[in-house]
Formats: structure tokens, sequence, C-alpha cells
């Protein structure tokens, strides 16, 4: 058995699926851990899972997760954080993140002590960067550490060609405005401005609709050096 498929077989055990609505959700988690834990071939059958309408984000985090796991030799279990993202992706997946909708908000500290949990999707990590970028935040060069670290981990990993080049594009970009300390540069902030858009629609679109979403912004940041010469 590969890291990967270990750290993601204790991963589906720690997901807490007695909190799913219903016995059929729990059915069809089960069915799934059971399928990833027999897989042969682990990044077969996430890809596999990936192509079933609905499930492309439930797909994605288990994708990224196994690619973490075997680019850091002391990832030997999964992170609370994890777990609560294949959790949260398997619930919208399902459809009960609609019910989750129709309850009560935390309170504002409660939210902001789970968003530094390091449990946000690489599209809701992109919007907070640009949000830090914008309003001069003192933690967007943390931030963009984060999004380059993210990128590149997407870029090695097994996802698809368009989604990869994209990210391995904006690494690039984000590095060369690390480097040259050019965060403050308004040059910076109109490419950056559209970014977040199109990551949360590939996101949330269904694979077949996915398609050409990220031309635009590949063109964009092949040619960016163009708009600092």
């Amino acid at each position: 058995m590969s890291k990967a498929h270990e750290v993601v077989q204790k991963l589906m055990d720690a997901v807490p699926i007695s909190e799913l609505s219903s016995d059929e959700n729990r059915s069809t988690f089960e069915r799934i851990k059971h399928r990833l834990q027999s897989a042969p071939d682990l990044q077969a059958e996430l890809r596999s899972l990936y192509t079933v309408e609905g499930f492309s984000d439930f797909a994605l985090s288990l994708m990224w997760i196994a690619q973490q796991a075997e680019s850091d030799a002391s990832a030997t279990l999964p992170s609370p954080a994890d777990t609560t993202l294949v959790f949260s992706s398997f619930r919208r997946a399902v459809g009960e993140a609609a019910m989750a909708e129709d309850q009560p908000q935390p309170a504002a500290g409660a939210a902001e002590a789970t968003a530094g949990g390091g449990s946000e999707t690489f599209s809701v990590l992109l919007e907070r960067f640009v949000e830090a970028i914008q309003s001069g935040e003192e933690q967007r060069s943390t931030l963009l550490e984060r999004v380059v670290n993210e990128c590149e981990a997407v870029g090695a990993g097994d996802f698809p060609e368009d989604f990869r080049l994209f990210s391995t594009l904006l690494a690039e970009f984000l590095r060369y405005v690390l480097e040259n300390q050019l965060l403050d540069d308004i040059r910076v902030l109109n490419i950056l401005a559209n970014i977040p858009s199109p990551v949360a629609h590939w996101v949330s679109a269904a694979p077949e609709a996915r398609a050409g979403l990220f031309e635009e912004e590949i063109n964009i940041l092949r040619d960016f050096k163009s708009h600092f010469e």
C-alpha cells in the first residue's frame, strides 16, 4: 500500500459519517470508502470518482491530500483540517450543504477560528489572498506563500491538464511578484483581480462544463512579464 493510499484510508476512517443526515448518504460514503481502500490504483479510482456528477470537488479534495501525502515525508496521519475539508465536500456532493446553509451562522469569532485552521479550498484561499492584496493587509505575504505552495502541489499532482497549467503559471507569476517586491504594484492588482473567479467556477461546474474556463487567465499569465518591461 502506498503512503498516499494509507493516508487516504485513515482519512476516510476519521470522517464523522454519523453526522450525515440519512442512512442513504452514510451508505454512499461507505461504498466509496470501500472502493478506495480496495482499489489497486488509488489515482485511477479517484479519477473515476471525479467524473461522477456532483462528486468532482470531493474527488479533488482527496486527490489533493493524496498528492500532499506523497510529497511530505513526515505526513502519516490526516490533519483535522483535511478531515473537515473532505467531509464538507462530501456533504455538498450529496446535497447536505443546502441544509447546512439554513442553520444559524456561527459567531464571528468562531468563523474566524475555522478559517484560520487551514481548511479552505483552493478557490477560497485565492479569494482571501486577492482581498488581502487589494486591502494591503499584513498577512498578504503569508497568504502568497500558501497560494504558491498549493499551486505547486496542483501543478505536480494528478489533476486535469488545464488546472495544472493554470496553477503552474500562477505560481511562477507570484514568485516573480515576491522576488521583485511588487505586492503594491497596480499591475499586479490588475492581473490578480479576476483570478479567483474562474477557479470558483471550475470547482463548482460539472466536468463537461469546465473546458475553456481557464483559457483567458492562462494567456494572461503566460505573458505576464510583458506588463513589467
